[in-house]
């Protein structure tokens, strides 16, 4: 591909040389600031240069991970020419460092140029990168550090500032087109960042779905039953399917394939949710939980597929042994899994014998799947509060309580209350968990502690609902009498929980709940009013007696 552009590689540089020619001779003219102008300008030159060396590339990255810095160092580039436009009237004598800065930024863009050049899918990618670096740096970015030394020099040069004026819009012109070229040519990219941003409103929306369902509002609008709907949900499920496999070998595909991969999974879900929301419907507000089981059932497959197009995102254009490709193998199995288990659920949700038993197991899975995140490296985006990490633990004690007596009574229903439950309980603690651990004012040792907790709290939750399930298949009242061992164990972890919490709040903190607390603080507000009140009380003057 690069062999293709020698002819035109060798006009540009003898443009940009005849530019340099043209540009020395106006410094001498100007003769002022010129050495600081003239050793950007040569700067500049080295960095055209290196577009027509003929030695090796070394790629060390997708056309992805080059495209990622190159805009980023356009728009930094179009910032500076603007931010330049405004000192030439304000402050000319800050154009210098200005001009350095838009020299360093172009540096950074041809040094990256070549590489994404090679790295591109085809060669309309490499004359897009070539224009972008040759043509604005002889038409717009070599005419500005002239003006701009011109400008140092004499600050009232009008002519000098019209011309700094007329090159910076041609700067934002050439931004502009360049990252609309970019965008074009990383298309796959950018659509699985939309398809990302479509699904989280998607979940969003399920969330919702959940709450009327569980207040016991979420009806159908007509006489309809599951059964309308049950064929329609197998079948887009198995398109997910599909789709999944799209956007596996979107991965390695070109950016017009990856693109239609991830559009497909967007439609398809959002095909899905709708009719699971629908079956959900008909199964009438009588039986919300049961509701609640599967909208929770499609919101897992949601949750995975959103993790899947950023695993695809992540691991589009690299090579088949680096890390991305293995988590996007792993985020694969997940989405697959889940899909599966919404099948099952659907195909249990009219069974009165099983369906309790479905949702503990699709339950167990969702909560392993929550522990594999909590585990991970990601930092949450926001902190939070040791009182609120405090008041997620209390949910976790009554879902424990809820399982030993599900455990004992055995009845579907309380199965599958008691999977709701938990679902949310223990998503809830390590959320809370995780959000507070990596609180700025929290120590090292703290942290480590309320992960480690957290992490042993909720195995120990598995192991209890492990055991009710094993309870379900063969109840017996040796296996109900060891509910209570389970139970226990969840119980310590709690505790140990609460301590690190109360660990984070250091020697100061105060509970703002504590009555002692609230009566202190409204006292003192009393005070203050009180002595408010005295002080306008000292101000107040007698009214002047009339004249007689």
């Amino acid at each position: 591909q690069a062999s293709q552009a020698h002819a035109a590689i060798e006009e540009a540089s003898q443009l940009m040389r005849d530019a340099v020619d043209d540009i020395r001779a106006t410094l001498n003219e100007a003769g002022c600031d010129g050495d600081e102008v003239s050793g950007m300008v040569e700067t500049l030159t080295r960095s055209l240069n290196q577009l027509e060396e003929g030695s090796p590339v070394q790629v060390e990255g997708s056309f992805v991970d080059y495209q990622t810095v190159m805009v980023k160092t356009v728009k930094a580039i179009a910032v500076t020419a603007q931010e330049m436009v405004t000192k030439s009237v304000s402050s000319p004598e800050e154009l210098g460092p200005l001009a350095n800065q838009l020299t360093v930024d172009y540096g950074q863009l041809a040094l990256q140029s070549r590489p994404a050049a090679v790295a591109a899918e085809n060669e309309e990618h490499w004359e897009t990168i070539k224009n972008l670096v040759e043509q604005p740096a002889l038409r717009c970015w070599l005419p500005m550090l002239t003006r701009a030394g011109a400008l140092q020099g004499d600050p009232e040069d009008g002519f000098a500032k019209r011309e700094l004026v007329e090159s910076a819009r041609r700067v934002t012109e050439k931004v502009s087109l360049v990252l609309a070229a970019l965008q074009a040519g990383n298309r796959g990219t950018q659509a699985c960042i939309t398809a990302g941003s479509a699904v989280s409103g998607i979940i969003a929306d399920l969330d919702t779905t959940i709450m009327f369902a569980s207040a016991g509002t979420l009806n159908a609008e007509g006489e309809e039953s599951f059964a309308d709907h049950r064929e329609n949900i197998l079948k887009t499920a198995k398109a997910l399917v599909e789709d999944t496999k799209m956007l596996v070998a979107g991965a390695g595909a070109s950016q017009e394939k990856l693109a239609q991969a991830a559009q497909s999974s967007v439609a398809t879900i959002t095909d899905l949710a709708e009719a699971v929301k629908l079956g959900a419907a008909s199964l009438g507000s009588h039986d919300p939980e049961t509701q609640v089981v599967l909208i929770n059932a499609v919101k897992d497959v949601a949750k995975a597929l959103a993790e899947l197009i950023s695993a695809t995102k992540s691991a589009a254009g690299k090579p088949s042994d680096d890390a991305s490709m293995h988590q996007l193998k792993g985020a694969a199995k997940v989405m697959v899994t889940n899909v599966t288990s919404l099948l099952k659920t659907v195909k249990a949700v009219e069974d009165e014998a099983t369906r309790g038993t479905r949702a503990l197991e699709a339950t167990i899975e969702c909560i392993k799947q929550e522990l594999t995140v909590f585990e991970s490296n990601d930092r949450p985006v926001a902190a939070s509060t040791p009182e609120e990490f405090i008041r997620m633990t209390k949910g976790i004690t009554l879902a424990t309580a809820k399982a030993v007596a599900a455990g004992n009574s055995c009845r579907q229903e309380d199965i599958i209350a008691t999977a709701n439950l938990s679902r949310k309980a223990i998503s809830d603690m390590l959320s809370s968990c995780k959000r507070a651990a990596y609180h700025p004012d929290v120590s090292e040792d703290v942290r480590s502690r309320a992960l480690r907790f957290g992490r042993e709290c909720t195995v120990g939750y598995l192991e209890l609902l492990e055991h009710v399930l094993v309870i379900l298949q063969r109840p017996t009242a040796e296996l109900k009498l060891q509910l209570a061992a389970f139970s226990k164990r969840v119980a310590n972890s709690v505790t140990e929980l609460i301590q690190a919490a109360e660990a984070m709040k250091g020697t100061e903190w105060v509970d703002p709940e504590d009555p002692t607390v609230i009566a202190e603080a409204e006292l003192l507000g009393a005070a203050a009013a009180i002595e408010a009140a005295a002080k306008k009380l000292e101000q107040l003057k007698p009214r002047a007696k009339p004249k007689v």
